[in-house]
């Protein structure tokens, strides 16, 4: 183990946990930590700290809509001034003009839309508070406009649209550079999308995940403990190398290694199997099994620290 480096190349930063949607399978209601937005001087010099580190690309997204961000593109032109690649995950409904141009202009290299309808029955029932017609003319003007920025528009099957899989993938297939489609996770406690009593297995996050950076700069095991259930450090107070090999990171490593996990870690879904969960996708040709292993933002295989090209 490397102690002057990141035990993986990507750092995910959470610029807000606001929202302006509540989608159904999104426990917005159990939300109840502190709310707010990233700090642009802290975020400024936290990535000058990791790109010393080793860090190669950031994720601009946590439990929230990153457009709401008003600094959102000076972010990620900050990032890119610094050499990194840039990711973000939105559902795409405040692409309007100026901000599209925006972040076009601010070098944005791959944008994940959250889609899951394909009516506005369908969409509105499960990504309540945006609007159907109003959220695709913003895609679809994005994707005519962009330049350089990657798009993959990500699918959930649930009750509300699981009559339009196949309309989803006709629509949209060829107007992206990917598409994949899930069944749900349980978010952590949020929900009980997948069965919790199966014999459990590491992740493989805490040893070989991304770093998780909370809006306000605490640092959190991953992206599914949506309420900093699992506070390790503060990345603002403190230098990351001492949160990431310290002792409250360096025990929840320890734990996952002897299978005694604790208590919000050891109900959630990510610890079991779930080949099954990834339907469909034209991002990769890998196998489901190693397909359910990977990192949702990039190539690297969590459990067994490699990185797919």
């Amino acid at each position: 183990m490397r102690f002057n480096r990141l035990q993986h190349p990507e750092v995910r930063y959470e610029v807000t946990d606001l929202c302006n949607a509540s989608c159904i399978m999104c426990p917005r209601e159990k939300h109840d930590r502190a709310h707010g937005i990233m700090d642009q001087e802290k975020y400024e010099t936290s990535i000058d700290e990791v790109v010393l580190l080793g860090c190669k690309r950031v994720v601009l997204t946590g439990f929230g809509e990153p457009f709401l961000d008003k600094n959102l593109e000076l972010k990620i032109a900050y990032a890119k001034s610094k050499g990194l690649k840039t990711h973000l995950i939105t559902n795409g409904s405040v692409l309007t003009e100026r901000r599209r141009k925006a972040v076009i202009e601010s070098g944005l290299d791959e944008m994940r839309i959250s889609f899951y309808g394909m009516t506005s029955g369908s969409y509105n029932s499960v990504m309540r508070g945006l609007n159907y017609e109003t959220t695709v003319k913003r895609i679809l003007a994005f994707l005519d406009e962009r330049t350089n920025t990657e798009v993959q528009i990500f699918y959930l099957i649930l009750p509300e649209n699981e009559s339009h899989v196949e309309h989803f993938k006709n629509f949209w297939e060829s107007k992206v550079d990917a598409i994949e489609i899930w069944k749900p996770h349980n978010f952590g406690d949020g929900r009980d999308y997948r069965e919790r009593d199966l014999e459990k297995k590491t992740c493989g996050r805490p040893k070989h995940g991304p770093l998780q950076i909370q809006w306000n700069g605490e640092v959190i095991p991953c992206c599914y403990d949506y309420n900093n259930n699992i506070v390790l450090g503060n990345a603002f107070e403190q230098p990351v190398m001492n949160i990431l090999y310290g002792k409250r990171y360096s025990e929840l490593r320890m734990q996952h290694e002897t299978g005694d996990f604790p208590p919000y870690c050891d109900q959630c879904d990510q610890l079991l199997p779930h080949e099954d969960a990834l339907v469909y996708t034209n991002r990769h040709d890998l196998p489901n099994s190693e397909a359910v292993k990977l990192s949702n933002t990039d190539l690297y295989n969590l459990i067994d620290n490699r990185e797919f090209q």
